[in-house]
């Protein structure tokens, strides 16, 4: 069964999970998400989630005041 481990945020079905939440919120707000718009939103997400945490992870080292061992 289900013997492999990943994080959530690599998970598409919480990455589908958050895209329901905010096509709800959008919702509550008067705005609209399409079918098409809501399948291509998961992988907009990730792929941001990635670039920020990207950015992070260079930020990070450079401002590091020690060295890595």
């Amino acid at each position: 069964m289900l013997t492999d481990t990943k994080s959530p945020f690599a998970s598409r079905a919480v990455w589908g999970g958050v895209t329901a939440v905010v096509g709800s919120g959008l919702g509550l707000l008067g705005y609209t998400i399409s079918p098409a718009d809501a399948q291509a939103l998961p992988v907009l997400l990730s792929s941001v989630a990635a670039g920020v945490g990207g950015i992070v992870a260079i930020v990070g080292r450079v401002r590091a005041s020690k060295k890595i061992r």
